[in-house]
């Protein structure tokens, strides 16, 4: 029972940060600062209670309470979808058995790690609407790494350990470099120029050679099966399609499945 309300509590914390974040990258677009959210067809200002998250969209059908026009789709799932992540995070946390016993480096890293999910959902949600990965989100998402990644190195020569440079070395050059080259090469017609700066954040806290490479490979991999549909209904038309979600989809698979896979890699 105590997991099932920690799971519930993860949720809560999920969905609501994950509207926050959907109605940030919205502000950021339209330059936007005015405190409340509103309806973008007749700005309609939003209620408390047209805010909570996930049963507000349910409730109201997906729709304005005042025009009724649709609200769209991306609220919604950055509501579920963070909130799902959130508890995943938890779940699967490598480290979980020192988050358990309130280890304070754990808490802080677990945190950091949060704090790092929510400015990815903003890009995330940025880059699938406008094609488009604002820099200072990124200047952001790369401190937020770079914290983590000390951290890290903290903890490893505290408990005596030594920490792998060159490992963290050859992540930063596989992912980062790779969609650096691609940018340079097709001169911004294969990636976007934005695309190697997000890298580096991922890289920082994935802080392994063998997991950024298999990150290369699932973003691209899962980027292949979504464009597909895409490319099929626009035949013919030249289709940019944005690869910032698709980095970040495959940064968390590999994140989260970190484990099994350095357990299959020889080293």
């Amino acid at each position: 029972m105590e997991s099932v309300g920690v799971i519930i509590l993860f949720f809560i914390l999920g969905a609501t940060l994950g509207s926050f974040a959907c109605c940030q990258a919205w502000r950021i677009h339209d330059k936007d600062k005015s405190k409340w959210s509103h309806c973008e067809k007749c700005k309609y200002c939003l209620r408390w209670y047209d805010n909570i998250p996930v049963i507000s969209w349910l409730m109201l059908g997906g729709k304005c309470r005042k025009c009724r026009k649709p609200i769209g789709w991306s609220e919604f799932l950055s509501e579920v979808g963070l909130g799902v992540v959130f508890v995943v995070s938890f779940w699967l946390w490598p480290a979980r058995e020192a988050l358990m016993w309130f280890g304070l480096a754990e808490i802080l890293r677990f945190g950091l790690f949060l704090v790092e999910l929510v400015v990815l959902l903003v890009l995330f949600v940025y880059d699938a609407k406008w094609k488009e990965l604002p820099v200072g989100l990124m200047v952001a998402a790369a401190i937020i790494a770079m914290i983590f990644c000390g951290i890290d190195v903290a903890m490893t020569y505290g408990m005596g350990n030594s920490f792998n440079w060159l490992s963290l070395a050859g992540a930063l050059v596989v992912l980062p470099g790779f969609y650096y080259l691609m940018y340079r090469v097709s001169n911004e017609s294969w990636v976007g120029g934005g695309d190697w700066i997000l890298c580096i954040s991922l890289a920082l806290i994935l802080g392994n050679f063998w997991l950024s490479l298999c990150a290369l490979f699932a973003a691209n991999i899962i980027g292949s099966f979504a464009s597909i549909p895409v490319l099929l209904k626009k035949k013919g038309a030249k289709t940019a399609i944005p690869f910032g979600p698709f980095l970040i989809l495959g940064f968390l698979v590999v994140f989260f499945l970190q484990t099994q896979i350095l357990n299959l890699i020889v080293v």
